[in-house]
């Protein structure tokens, strides 16, 4: 009997699902292999299977199984001691979780633990900078994919640990990453990242001065975003960092701060409250040196402008309906900005002007440079409310006027302009004059320029005397620095330009006169070619009153007329006095009694002598000029008058002998000058001078009287300039004396006296006093007394002849200077001749005997 087969394909066929996790499976198996190379063959085998699954279609059920039977594989694989390895699974798990699972928190919660293992860790356990990377990447993407889902609200603070240390990383592409995720997850989880965004602050802001300028972008957009969820205490700390950041060498970075500021200043919800800390970030862009950042940050500065105006329409609206013009005397070319952005500075601006008056005083150069262009804008954007502010903000702008950064002076300049251009006058005048007047300093007037350039030519007209007045007192017209000299020449420069019309007898007029003069007359050297007289040319109306002969001069010189018995080189009425004598002329309208009577005291004997040997050296160069020293003078009696009494009260007193080598340099330098007082101008042609020195023959004999003597008695001083300077106005006296006709009898005892120290002259061991004898001698026997003829001076005509003879002998190389032995023989005295034929055979030198000959023969 057989027994029937049993049907063993009566089992239900294997689902061909279970085939798939199974192969999924399979595939990782080899995942224990010690070869790196087979592990990271599993990841891209079962790439290859879920990608065919995913173009199959499979059920999500299945790709959940799959999941579930191997994610304890690939997420081992995150911390294989193989880097390949741990890359290659990053790779898988961005593949696996963003483009084939869909969206659900069931795989969220075994990826993201080991990412918080992996990179959210305070030690460092992923040591692979590009692994740390693709992990951060994972994690961004998933925020990206779960953005504005329930199921990524239970992992929030692990993302946010994740990116608190991520944010710290040494890799500068991390850091840039993690400040983009920290922007995709304030979007992802808006509601719950308000409750950490203050963790992640302070790890951002770190990454402000990163030295890479792509990373400071991204940590600025990051921090716009955290302080945008963050309570009052995020704006705080932010706003600082942020600032910083104004200075940063490339424009981007600048241009992304403006571009958060005006976001926070559109869009924050406590913005109104936080006006005066967020205006300047955007303020200052408006002024910044790159043209494309200045364009977007003027208009972003706008469109803030416009929607404050908007949320306050009702408050402004008179102002919009009526108010539309610019004031009149608006500056040219400047763009006024709209009403909304005005009223926004003008309300905070108490705020701002505090820090910002710190700031300019800063060590740092670039805040420096910054918060002076801030205060343009601001100046600009406040206009006349600047006013409430400047008892504050001025001591800190005479600081920033000194800066050695001349970017910072020259802001400082532009803002005292439109300070000057806003601000009524009487305020500015009663905050800066006063400190003006008390302790000058450049900084002061640098200021005060930039005010008078800046305001109308109407208020400059109206305060003129005021204003001219304060920059003619002592003690701020007489300093002698250089940058102070060059202040207060730009100060007379904006006057002059403001009100180019002054007439000659108003007291401004002398102000800005006397103000000229202190320039010239303490000018450094260093400035010496930026400060002359061609300069004052340029100053319309100022230097007609400079180059003309006025009332100013007489004003000035009594104004400086106190105790000039007591000045030195250095004191400020003899520098101006030393001015005067240069550069103006003395002649009519010139009180030459008040000039001789500062003179007098001047140069007293008494007197220090450093400053007498420079008023000296300065009226001898101007008696080198008599024709421009006296020009348009139509009194030659009170020019004879002055001369006299130069001569009685100031010359004979100074050539008195005194012992010392300071005695003896006054001395030289006096008698040098008195040379040039009698010598003829340059004009002349003849023998006297066309301006008149001495007013009758009566004046002349009295000062001879006095003055010849003290001219002998200095023939023998030891400098040989002295001695030759003493013979030459001997022979100047002589020439004057024979123009007054002044051969009488009187004469006889100055001429036995002088040509007797003219004989001893020619013994001198210096050949220019020898010289000027000879030349003396001659002019002297050119016009003798009429008793000179007569027998009672024949003694006084052999010593002549025999001294003389005697000294021409001593030529024996040249033909003899015999002008003063022509002039005695001209005399046409026979015992004259005769002495000089019987001389003549005792003479050693030829030339000299054929020379002296030839002269007795031609007068025979």
């Amino acid at each position: 009997m057989e027994i029937p087969e049993t049907n063993t394909s009566s089992q239900s066929p294997k689902d061909p699902n279970e085939d798939i996790v199974s192969k999924a499976k399979k595939i990782l198996v080899p995942m224990q292999s010690p070869d790196r190379k087979v592990r990271k063959q599993c990841f891209v085998d079962l790439r290859t299977l879920l990608a065919q699954c995913y173009i199959d279609k499979v059920a999500e059920k299945i790709l959940r199984d799959i999941f579930s039977e191997t994610h304890i594989y690939f997420l081992n694989g995150l911390r294989d001691k193989s880097e390949a390895v741990r890359e290659e699974a990053t790779k898988f798990v961005i593949y696996l979780i963003i483009e084939i699972y869909p969206v659900n928190d069931f795989y969220l919660t075994y990826i993201i633990p080991v990412l918080v293992e992996r990179i959210g860790t305070v030690e460092l356990v992923e040591e692979s900078e590009e692994v740390r990377l693709s992990l951060l990447t994972c994690l961004n993407k998933i925020i990206v994919k779960y953005a504005r889902t329930e199921y990524l609200r239970p992992f929030f603070n692990d993302c946010v640990t994740i990116l608190c240390e991520s944010l710290k990383d040494k890799y500068s592409v991390i850091k840039e990453l993690s400040c983009q995720a920290v922007e995709n997850l304030s979007i992802a989880l808006n509601a719950d990242f308000k409750k950490q965004a203050e963790t992640l602050l302070k790890p951002t802001l770190n990454l402000f001065s990163y030295q890479k300028y792509k990373v400071r972008i991204a940590a600025i957009k990051a921090v716009g975003v955290i302080v945008m969820h963050s309570s009052h205490k995020g704006v705080d700390e932010a706003v600082g960092p942020m600032a910083e950041r104004l200075f940063d060498q490339t424009s981007e970075v600048r241009q992304t701060v403006c571009q958060v500021a005006s976001h926070w200043l559109l869009h924050h919800i406590d913005r109104y409250s936080y006006f005066h800390k967020m205006i300047p970030l955007l303020l200052t862009g408006v002024i910044d040196e790159v043209e494309a950042t200045r364009k977007e940050a003027v208009s972003l500065w706008d469109q803030v402008g416009l929607q404050y105006l908007k949320e306050n329409e009702k408050e402004f609206k008179d102002r919009i309906d009526y108010l539309t013009e610019a004031p009149k005397y608006y500056p040219e070319g400047l763009e006024r900005p709209n009403l909304g952005c005005r009223v926004l500075v003008q309300r905070n601006l108490s705020k701002l002007t505090v820090p910002l008056s710190n700031e300019l005083s800063s060590w740092q150069m670039d805040v420096r440079v910054r918060c002076s262009q801030l205060l343009c804008a601001l100046v600009h954007h406040a206009e006349e409310h600047f006013t409430f502010n400047l008892q504050n903000l001025l001591p800190a702008m005479y600081s920033a006027a000194r800066d050695d950064d001349q970017r910072v002076v020259q802001n400082i300049k532009r803002a005292s302009e439109l300070i000057g251009t806003f601000v009524n006058y009487e305020t500015l005048s009663k905050l800066l004059l006063p400190v003006i007047c008390e302790e000058p300093h450049y900084g002061h007037l640098i200021v005060f320029a930039g005010i008078i350039e800046g305001s109308t030519s109407e208020t400059i007209q109206a305060h003129l005397e005021e204003v001219s007045g304060v920059l003619a007192t002592d003690n701020v017209c007489y300093n002698y620095k250089v940058k102070y000299s060059l202040a207060f020449l730009d100060c007379i420069a904006a006057i002059s330009k403001k009100h180019p019309c002054l007439s000659n007898n108003d007291s401004s007029n002398f102000n800005m006169f006397k103000a000229l003069v202190c320039v010239v007359s303490f000018r450094h050297p260093e400035i010496k070619d930026k400060i002359n007289t061609e300069l004052f040319k340029s100053l319309h109306g100022i230097s007609p009153a400079f180059n003309s002969p006025s009332e100013n001069l007489n004003k000035l010189f009594t104004h400086i007329n106190r105790q000039p018995r007591l000045w030195t080189i250095n004191s400020g009425d003899h520098l101006i006095f030393k001015s005067l004598l240069s550069h103006f002329s003395l002649g009519y309208g010139v009180d030459k009694d008040l000039l001789m009577d500062i003179l007098k005291e001047a140069l007293h004997v008494d007197a220090d002598p450093e400053s007498q040997l420079v008023i000296y050296y300065t009226l001898a160069k101007r008696f080198e000029f008599k024709d421009m020293l006296f020009k348009d003078d139509r009194s030659s009696k009170d020019t004879s008058r002055f001369y006299e009494r130069l001569i009685h009260e100031v010359f004979i007193p100074a050539l008195v002998w005194r012992a010392g080598s300071t005695a003896e340099a006054v001395r030289g330098m006096a008698i040098t000058c008195l040379k040039f007082a009698l010598t003829p101008d340059s004009t002349s042609h003849d023998s006297l001078s066309s301006v008149p020195i001495f007013s009758s023959a009566k004046c002349l004999q009295e000062i001879m009287g006095k003055l010849v003597p003290m001219l002998l008695s200095i023939l023998d001083d030891p400098p040989h300039m002295i001695r030759e300077g003493s013979v030459k106005c001997l022979k100047l006296l002589i020439q004057y004396s024979v123009n007054f006709s002044l051969k009488s009898d009187t004469w006889n005892d100055d001429f036995v006296k002088i040509y007797s120290g003219m004989l001893k002259r020619l013994d001198d061991p210096h050949d220019t006093v020898c010289d000027a004898a000879l030349d003396c001698l001659a002019t002297l026997f050119e016009n003798i007394p009429t008793n000179f003829h007569k027998d009672d001076f024949k003694e006084h005509r052999k010593l002549l002849v025999d001294t003389l003879l005697t000294h021409l002998d001593s030529y024996d190389s040249t033909v003899p200077d015999l002008s003063a032995l022509r002039a005695i023989i001209r005399m046409k005295i026979p015992d004259v001749e005769q002495r000089i034929r019987d001389t003549l055979p005792s003479l050693t030198s030829q030339i000299a005997h054929d020379a002296i000959l030839h002269e007795v023969d031609k007068a025979n």
